[in-house]
Formats: structure tokens, sequence, C-alpha cells
């Protein structure tokens, strides 16, 4: 059985207008966290996570969304990182239209994720319906993860468009990607969804 026990840190610094539908500022947050050794578990590593988004407002009430994210994972002992641990690139968050991509076991195809990570996103935001708070966005997502490194010219691509509402249950994404870079054995794009807006 494997267990995991360590705390994280988190440094955010945000200037965003709104906190659902941002048009204008920024947000970047730093995450450190370390497992292992006097915080007990049999596993032991560190994990350092990077994120920011910024928003910049253009005529007709639309917003331009850039975003970049990143992450670096070692372990702190001879043993192997758990594959729950590591970087798996897709869906809503990094890469929509994709699933499970990053380093793959060479004889079984099996993902086994990767310790660095990399990832690019920009959005154009619209007003759909303005009194029922929905809107309407066109993206385009990069990302991968290695087993070392970040390889730029290595990114994987999708592309799409989606809706987003400001229900009464909550913030709501639907959204399609479609992949640009397809390559055997792929989809050619998913339906991503979530409760929530933050990237």
């Amino acid at each position: 059985m494997t267990t995991t026990s360590g705390p994280t840190a988190t440094l955010i610094r945000s200037t965003l207008n709104d906190a659902m539908f941002p048009s204008t500022g920024s947000k970047n947050s730093v995450s450190v966290t370390y497992t292992g050794g006097i915080f007990g578990g049999n596993t032991t590593f560190t994990k350092v996570n990077a994120n920011s988004s910024w928003y910049f407002p253009l005529p007709f009430d639309t917003v331009l969304g850039i975003y970049g994210k990143g992450g670096y994972l070692t372990s702190n002992d001879e043993k192997d990182v758990p594959v729950y641990e590591r970087y798996i690139v897709g869906g809503m968050s990094t890469l929509r239209g994709q699933r499970d991509i990053g380093p793959r076991d060479p004889v079984t195809g099996d993902i086994l994720g990767g310790l660095t990570w990399m990832g690019f996103t920009g959005e154009l935001i619209l007003p759909l319906i303005r009194d029922a708070g929905m809107k309407w966005v066109l993206f385009y997502d990069t990302a991968n993860a290695w087993e070392s490194g970040y390889h730029l010219d290595d990114l994987r691509q999708t592309a799409g468009v989606g809706i987003r509402w400001y229900s009464p249950i909550g913030p709501l994404r639907l959204e399609y990607g479609f992949v640009l870079d397809r390559k055997e054995n792929e989809s050619a794009g998913r339906f991503e969804f979530t409760l929530g807006m933050a990237f």
C-alpha cells in the first residue's frame, strides 16, 4: 500500500477585477509540496506547480485571456514517484479535447505520466446572453508532459468552442476541443464539462 504525507505551501497574487468573469488583471500562483521524511508515508517527493492567468479587455465586451501553467516533480530518494502523482495532460484545465497525454510504458502502452509538464492557452470570451450571465468562448490549448525537461517542439495542440454560464447552481462550462495534431487511434475531439470557472 502506498501512502503519501506532507505539507503544501502556496503563494498567490491576484489583481482580477472579478472572480468569475474577469475582464482585466492577472492571477499568479506558485505551490510547493514536500512529502516523506519527518512527515511520514512511504513516498517522498517534491512537486512544484506554477500558474499564470492574464486578462485583457477588448471592444464589444470581449475579453482576451492568456494562461500559462507548468510543473516539476522529483523523487527525494531512490524510489520512483507514484504514477498517481505524475503529470498527465488532458481535460478542461490543460488540453481540452484530449485525454491521457504524456509518457507511456513502451511495452504495454499504459500511461505513466511525466515528471515535468507545461501548457499554454489563449481564449476569446464573448457575451452570449448578458442578462442570463452566459458567455461563449473560442480557445486554443497547447500542452504536454515529459519524463524530464521542457520541450516546446513537442507540445500537443487543440482548439475549440464552448459556453460558460453563471447558473443558479454555480458557474458551468461546456466546451468541445478539436485535436489539431491528431495521431493514429486518437479521437478527433471530445466534449468537456465542469462546474467552476478557474483556470
